[in-house]
Parts: C-alpha cells; structure tokens; sequence
C-alpha cells in the first residue's frame, strides 16, 4: 500500500530491507525480554535468523524494483492508447495476450480504485498472465539460488569476503541480550527517533520546528547558477541517519573509490557542458561504462577463482577432482541440473513470446554476468542502494547492435522483460547468498536453507499478485503521491520507449559502444592494479556504484561523514574503538526503521499518505 499505491516509504528499495528488519527488530526485542523474565527458552538465533533470511529472500522477489514495477505493465498500452499515440496499432497487435490485460473495461478500476478483485469477477480475467509470470518470475529466482551454490563456498570461505549488511542482522538475534544492553545502540536509536518523529509531525502541523536533514533544497546545483558548473546535475547534502549507520560498516577503501569516482562523474557533466560534448546523444554514457565494469568485474571474479570452478565443472561431469561438494546447500551436479532445467523452461516461454533462440542466449547470458556482478559488490561494498540503471542486457544489446537486428517480437519481449532488470535495485541474488553467510556464521545448515528459500519463492511470487491486485482495485494504481509512481511509471517509460523502437529505428550507437569498451578496460585496469599494487586505492566496484546511477546523490554526503569517523576511530583508538561504536550507528538504522515503519503502519491506519523517511 504505501510503497506501491502512494509511492511512499521505499522498504525494500534499498540493499537491507526496512521491513524485514523492523519485524526482526521487534520479534527479538519481545525475545529478549521474554528471556529475562520467563524461565522458559525464547526464540534462538538461528530461528530469528531463518525468519530473516526467509522474509529479506521473498521481499526481494515481490519488492518494489520487481514485481511492483511489473505490476505496471499488464494494462497500460490499453488503457492509456489513444488516437495519438496510435499503441492500437503500433502495439497491441505485438503484445502476447496470454502476459497481458487487455480489456479496457477490466483497466478502469484497476487504475481508478473502488472495486472489489476477488468478489466482482475480475480475476477470471487476470488468472492466465498471473499463472504465466508467477512460472516466469519464479523461474528467474530459482536461477538465482542455484547459481548461489557455485559462488558460496569461493566468495565466503575462501575469499572470506566481508557482507556489510549482514552485520546488523548478526548483531540484532545475539543470544542474550547484549545488543539491547549497550547504550550506545540506544542513543543512536533515540536520536533517529527523535528528529523523525519531530519532521513527521512538521509534515502534519508546520508550526512544529523541523530538523533540516534531507531537505530538497540542500543541493549543490541550486547554488551553481553559472555554466559549465550548472550542469553538475542533483548534488545533495543530506543526512539520512540510516544511510550515515550503514556507511559505517562499509570497507573505507571500497568508500573512498566509490566517492571518488561519484566525483569523477560529476565532473564529466562539467567537463562535457564546457567541451561541448553534450551535443552527442546519451553523453557523457554513464549506464554504459557502467556496463563495461559489470562484464570485466564478472570476468576478474571468474579468473581468480578459476581453479576452484574448474574443479567445480569437473565435478560437475564426472571427472575425479579434490572438492567435496557434500557439505554445499546441495551437490554442484544437482545445482547445474537446476540450471538447466531454468534455462530449458525459460526458453520455452520465451520462444512461445517471440523471442529467438540467440537473442535468448545473448539475453540471459548478460543477465547472468549482470547478477553475479551485483551480488559481488554486496558482497565486497555492501552498499546501502545499488542503483545501477541501464545496467541491463536490453541496454547491452541496443547499443552495439541497434533495433534492425532483433526484430518486432525480440523487442517486445525486452520490454515485458524490464521490469527484472530495470535498476537492481532489489535484485534477489545478493539476499539469497546473504542467507548463506549467515548460516556460515552462525551454523545454519546449509542444505535446509537452500529449500527454505527455495520453497518460498512460488507462494510468495503468487500471494505478491493477488495482494497487490486486491489493493490496486481498491484503490487505484493513479493516486501516487510521487507521481507517476511506480506502478505507472514502469508502464510509461517501457511502453513508451518500446513504441519508439518500433516506429524509429535506432541503428548501432558506436559512442555508447566505446563507452561500453572503455568502461571493460578502465575496470580491468583497476582489477589489475590492485593485484599487483598493494598500494593502489581505486577499487573497481566503487568505479562501477561510483559512475553510474543517480540514488549515490542522495547518500555521498553521509558516506564521506560515516567514512571519515571511521577512519579517525580506527586511526586514534583501533579495532577497539571502532567496535564500540559500532553499535551506536546501527543504533541509527534501527531508529530510522522504526520510526519510518511507524509513520508507514500509521499512514496505512488512517487510510492517507504521511511523513516518509525514504525516499523523500
């Protein structure tokens, strides 16, 4: 409701999601002190953890960059056709009836509200594109785990990369009741709480004083008037409290890259303004580079650890090899079956779609690539939003060859298929290995945990449709706050753009290619250099989160801050102090949550939006 209809508090648009985390929060809150004063045993931390990984695992799947955004796509080039835009003709006959809504008469309540989904006879209507996408969607998410298991053991035990995010989590379900004890936690929370219940009830009643820490006129080019300096584009200097306790955790040198090439971006706006170079389309190619970074950090993640997979890949057909899969979530053979099986049905949906067999391949090929790269950089960055928008195989694919090539079909299913690959924002990969991590840590078996995710995911793939569904006819999917929303806006922008392909088509775009090229060198420069240079300090994640994506405008600020007290701490007071304050900014993030949380159930109670702590 608040996240979807009213566009309000972005619970799972971000790398640990808000809702999960306030249910957890509370859950082992009541547990703890059901431990004091009862001699009967509470939950323990490994139940508190599968409750987490279960809830951040099927949030991931239905989250508001996934299936929220898919939401948008059923009805909208039917209900909002018109003889200008002429989608009748330029559409709808492409469009594959058995993934869409096309009855105009079924579109009117789902945008205007006030009807009933399951009583009025609707969903006959709808049960045939729910029962495809709810096989499509839980397909994709199937790939994902199973691809999980060839990367757990590399990236966990061996590499024993770090996982910012699951350090909260971690500290939250403690057995006793140590983390609810420090008072730092507490300060950190009540210091949240405080300045967002008074901003929330400056939102209700302006005479209360509001505490200006995220305020939409604390942006730097509002103050740069003159060119090439107005070009530097939305530069804010805000202090969201959560993303200041989450930056904490982050690795100082993935922070400072990722800083340093955020301003390497802003200053290929300047440079591009006063160069001239914004008079060639999509300058300066940001989602491009970015694009390039993301092939050659799978290509460096996939050489060092290349003889580990290919120890997996002769275990895989047979051959005899020193790795013992038998303590794995499940045996790599088993894993590889899976995969196929994915493929294989996923193909078959696609090819009745449209699709052809080698846009198919090269399609979710790059999706592969693109999924590891980004369950790289939680794993290695952990930062708090990874928006990498353009990042996508439909971007790829566009650039280097143009529209000619693929054909009517092949680019409508590009466009039914934005909505899994749009920001990656909410991608589900990170979360499931995540889960693994915290089995590692805490002794979780594996093998339980891969079907507990697993099983989840077609219920709540379904559930996720008929509860949206439910609140969409009820109350419509045009009253956003934040218009146009993400239920309208996904279909605006897809449908828009899919339109424009078929009526123009785009040739190949050899200035977004170089980008795509020099973004693949540049990385694997910087792979390279950290290698052999102990030295170095620019890291090739904090190149890709740093060039691209515009969410990095909202919490710079708060990561030179968070960065900055950790530096000093670590510097003057060591391991220790940094431990002692640790619990102090996650103290933040929870009183963020929770007040957020709090206006959010609130809002929901009095059936109308209110404060917001994220986005706006």
């Amino acid at each position: 409701m608040v996240e979807m209809v009213w566009h309000g508090f972005h619970f799972s648009a971000t790398s640990i999601p808000m809702n999960v985390i306030f249910i957890v929060f509370t859950i082992a809150l009541f547990n703890a002190l059901w431990q004091r004063t009862s001699a009967r045993a509470g939950l323990s931390q490994t139940e508190l953890l599968v409750i987490y990984i279960m809830l951040a695992t099927t949030t991931s799947v239905i989250a508001h960059d996934n299936m929220v955004s898919l939401m948008g796509l059923f009805t909208h080039p039917f209900w909002f056709a018109t003889a200008e835009n002429e989608w009748i003709q330029i559409l709808q006959p492409h469009l594959p009836k058995w993934l869409v809504v096309e009855q105009f008469n079924i579109a009117r309540p789902f945008y205007e509200g006030g009807s009933n989904f399951f009583t009025e006879g609707y969903l006959r209507y709808w049960i045939v594109p729910i029962l495809n996408w709810t096989a499509i969607a839980s397909l994709i998410f199937f790939l994902t785990a199973f691809l999980n298991v060839f990367l757990r053991r590399r990236w966990i035990e061996q590499e024993k990369l770090p996982y910012p995010i699951v350090q909260l989590p971690l500290d939250m379900t403690t057995p006793g009741v140590q983390f609810f004890r420090h008072r730092g936690m507490w300060l950190g929370f009540l210091i949240a709480v405080v300045i967002e219940i008074i901003n929330g009830l400056n939102f209700l009643y302006p005479v209360v004083p509001l505490i200006p820490i995220r305020e939409k006129t604390a942006d730097l080019s509002l103050w740069l008037k003159n060119e090439p300096w107005n070009s530097i584009g939305p530069t804010y200097l805000h202090l969201r409290l959560f993303m200041i306790g989450l930056c904490f955790l982050l690795p100082l040198d993935l922070s400072f890259s990722t800083v340093f090439f955020y301003w390497i971006r802003k200053a290929q706006f300047v440079g591009g303004k006063a160069a001239g170079f914004y008079t060639i389309p999509y300058y300066p190619f940001q989602p491009h580079q970015a694009a390039g970074a993301t092939i050659a950090i799978f290509v460096i993640v996939l050489w060092a650890g290349r003889k580990h997979y290919q120890e997996i890949a002769k275990k895989i057909i047979g051959m005899f090899t020193i790795i013992d899969d038998s303590m794995e979530p499940m045996r790599y053979r088993t894993a590889a079956l899976g995969i196929v099986v994915c493929f294989l049905f996923l193909y078959i949906i696609c090819s009745r779609a449209g699709m052809s067999t080698w846009v198919f391949l090269l399609f979710f090929g790059l999706y592969v690539i693109i999924s590891v790269t980004v369950t790289r950089i939680r794993a290695e960055l952990g930062p708090p939003v990874h928006n990498m928008g353009g990042v996508n195989p439909q971007t790829i694919l566009m650039t280097a060859m143009g529209t000619r090539p693929f054909g009517t079909n092949n680019l409508v299913v590009f466009s039914l298929f934005s909505w899994f690959n749009g920001s990656n924002r909410s991608h589900p990969m990170p979360h499931q290995l995540e889960g693994f991590k915290l089995a590692h840590r805490t002794g979780i078996g594996h093998k339980r945990l891969i079907w507990v995710i697993a099983l989840a995911i077609v219920p709540a793939v379904f559930s996720a449709f008929s509860i949206y569904l439910y609140v969409l006819y009820r109350y419509g999917a045009s009253i956003a706050v934040d218009a146009p929303g993400q239920v309208l806006g996904p279909g605006q922008s897809t449908y828009q753009q899919l339109a424009s392909w078929l009526q123009s088509p785009r040739p190949s775009d050899l200035y977004g290619t170089l980008a795509i090229l020099l973004g693949f060198a540049f990385t694997m420069f910087l792979g390279i250099m950290r290698l052999k240079c102990v030295w170095w300090p620019f890291h090739p994640v904090g190149y890709v989160t740093g060039i691209n994506g515009g969410t990095l405008d909202h919490f710079w600020f708060a990561l030179i801050i968070s960065s900055s007290l950790k530096y000093c701490f670590l510097k003057y007071g060591g391991a220790r102090l940094y431990r002692r304050t640790l619990p102090f900014f996650l103290g933040l993030v929870l009183g963020d949550v929770v007040s957020g949380s709090y206006w959010s159930i609130l809002s929901v109670i009095v059936q109308t939006p209110l404060y917001v702590v994220w986005f706006w």
